[in-house]
């Protein structure tokens, strides 16, 4: 094949005379077109072959002679029979298609929309599909609108029949199993770069699972923490406690907008007049000295200015974010 002074063979790419510009961005076209698009054409073509019953006894020797693996063209062409053109051309590349291949065309649209628009990776892509599939297992979960960079939480963790302190958490808010939690659709009205603040308590820290689990399912990862000494305590079965946790994690980049001046990782401020388990406002102003948002507490227990704010029972949140 000859285009724009090139001579196109099957390993090179060889210049007749002296090509122009335009001849060599022809021919550049049509190389990085054929480079992504021969996935495509190999998967329809095994897709074709799967339909010539005449073709099975000399099939498996035809295949042999493109080099490829028997099982890679067979991935190809469950590709090309699931993931239709209009889907295969916003995808960023055929491994990006392959992700989305088992989904309905709708949704595989919406996906790589994402994923071309983000620039999201194979992995980052494949993990979105999967927390998207255990979306749905919460009743009464989350109608959120739009994403979010900062993320501020206080679960109802459900413990065993009491709390180390002695006092039962469930009185006073429902609480939630690991996996109801792990459910919210966090991951998903989440930015691609954003934080995650997440109360938590000593003792629910060592449970597995638990809140290391919660994180990982909304798509963050672990970083550091931020204690609460509350001055006050409650006996505990091995210490007088007087301290919570708040776990940061991150998804993509998200290090703080203004780290000077630093934060103290020990905050001091005795509970006072707070409700069972609420927190005081100076995490969250805090929080927004460092941060930019878009801002969205999860469990909180008022309106607060700058932030959309959900309820403390997972049935709340089937209020709008507007309201």
């Amino acid at each position: 094949m000859e285009i724009g002074g090139f001579k196109l063979t099957g390993r090179a790419a060889i210049p007749h005379g002296k090509p122009s510009l335009r001849g060599w961005i022809n021919a550049l076209q049509l190389a990085v077109g054929a480079h992504e698009s021969s996935p495509y054409w190999i998967g329809d073509l095994m897709a074709y072959s799967e339909t010539r019953g005449d073709w099975s006894e000399k099939l498996s020797q035809a295949l042999s002679l493109t080099g490829y693996a028997e099982q890679t063209l067979k991935n190809l062409g469950y590709i090309a029979r699931h993931v239709a053109e209009p889907e295969r051309q916003i995808a960023p590349s055929v491994a990006h298609a392959a992700v989305v291949a088992k989904l309905q065309a709708g949704e595989q649209h919406e996906l790589l929309d994402i994923a071309r628009d983000q620039q999201l990776t194979v992995t980052e892509l494949r993990q979105e599909v999967r927390l998207r599939s255990r979306r749905n297992v919460l009743e009464g979960q989350a109608v959120l609108e739009g994403r979010y960079r900062v993320i501020y939480a206080d679960p109802p963790w459900l413990y065993g029949n009491s709390q180390p302190s002695g006092s039962n958490s469930q009185s006073h808010y429902p609480a939630m199993t690991i996996e109801q939690i792990c459910a919210l659709p966090v991951a998903a009205h989440s930015l691609p770069d954003a934080v995650l603040f997440l109360w938590t308590t000593a003792p629910m820290l060592y449970e597995h699972p638990g809140p290391r689990e919660v994180v990982e399912a909304w798509g963050f990862t672990p970083k550091t923490q931020r204690i609460w000494n509350k001055v006050d305590h409650n006996f505990g079965h091995y210490f007088s406690v007087q301290h919570e946790l708040l776990i940061v994690a991150t998804r993509g980049s998200c290090l703080p907008d203004r780290p000077t001046p630093m934060l103290p990782s020990v905050v001091t401020e005795r509970r006072g007049e707070l409700e069972h388990s609420e927190k005081p406002d100076s995490f969250r102003r805090d929080i927004a000295k460092i941060y930019d948002g878009p801002y969205l507490e999860l469990f909180g227990r008022k309106r607060v200015d700058g932030w959309d704010v959900f309820g403390n029972d997972a049935a709340l949140w089937r209020e709008a974010v507007s309201a």
